[in-house]
């Protein structure tokens, strides 16, 4: 069953053959039922471990790899005759702790990246694929239904006033972390950081701010200001507004139009049913 949330976008490019690059979470499966509506051949990389095993039923074809096999990953682009690919789903961040068979173009890769940083290793990677003439794309291309615009999603859950002093304290903050590629999620409490999120992602990031500051927390998600949507664009689904719920949240906040929502209708349903505000600016 395919998420009502995609629907066909009249203004995407013609493609035909497109690669997909997969992360972890449910991104990679929804962009793969969004190229097939629009009769898109997905040639999808899954990394073991990582991605999921799902996925291989939403694709033409699907090739594993082991993380750090790069050059695997581009013979398999030039294999299947791949000049466009989409990156999408996430690679944790500590996942550079365990790149234990990293081959010889991964280690190059690495050499030449001026930090371990998440965007910045993402950006090495996309220009490693120019190199090979293989175009990384967009990754909200197909995507765009999924990012609402400013404004409630729950509209019979508005802000109180505490709560949007929470979130436009916590929004500059959150967007100076951002910029230093730190994280993009922060937690807020009566105006004081509770948590800021690193390489533990943010369901960890939340649910450390809740045994911290208990019930009440606003989360704040952020994309980074100088943001790359071929591999930087925050996410937000029902996985995180559960999470949310679970520690006594009193809200999630985020920039409308440049935020990736899974399941929103029944994740606004969720939030509004447990008195969550989830609110795009």
């Amino acid at each position: 069953m395919h998420s009502p949330a995609i629907q066909q976008q009249h203004s995407t490019p013609p493609l035909g053959h497109i690669g997909l690059i997969a992360g972890e979470g449910r991104f990679p499966i929804l962009l793969a039922q969004a190229a097939r509506d629009r009769n898109i051949r997905v040639t999808a990389i899954g990394v073991r471990g990582i991605t999921s095993p799902d996925l291989a039923r939403e694709v033409t074809a699907i090739h594993w790899v082991e993380f750090g096999q790069f050059n695997r990953m581009i013979e398999i682009c030039h294999e299947a005759g791949i000049r466009q690919t989409i990156m999408a789903g996430r690679i944790k961040h500590n996942s550079i702790f365990q790149l234990t068979r990293i081959d010889r173009r991964g280690i190059k890769l690495l050499a030449r990246a001026s930090s371990r940083k998440a965007d910045t290793l993402l950006r090495a990677i996309t220009e490693e694929l120019a190199r090979e003439r293989i175009e990384v794309l967009d990754s909200t291309l197909l995507m765009k239904e999924c990012m609402p615009p400013a404004g409630l999603l729950t509209p019979a859950c508005a802000p109180s006033e505490a709560v949007m002093d929470d979130i436009n304290f916590g929004r500059p903050l959150a967007t100076a972390l951002a910029g230093l590629d730190i994280g993009q999620t922060l937690v807020v409490k009566h105006k004081s950081v509770v948590a800021v999120e690193a390489m533990e992602g943010t369901d960890q990031t939340i649910q450390r701010a809740g045994e911290i500051a208990g019930e009440g927390c606003v989360v704040v998600k952020v994309s980074r200001p100088r943001q790359d949507r071929r591999f930087d664009v925050p996410v937000l689904g029902l996985t995180t507004v559960r999470k949310i719920i679970q520690v006594k949240g009193a809200a999630l906040a985020f920039p409308g139009g440049e935020t990736l929502f899974f399941d929103r209708e029944e994740a606004s349903a969720l939030a509004t049913e447990h008195g969550v505000t989830l609110y795009a600016w």
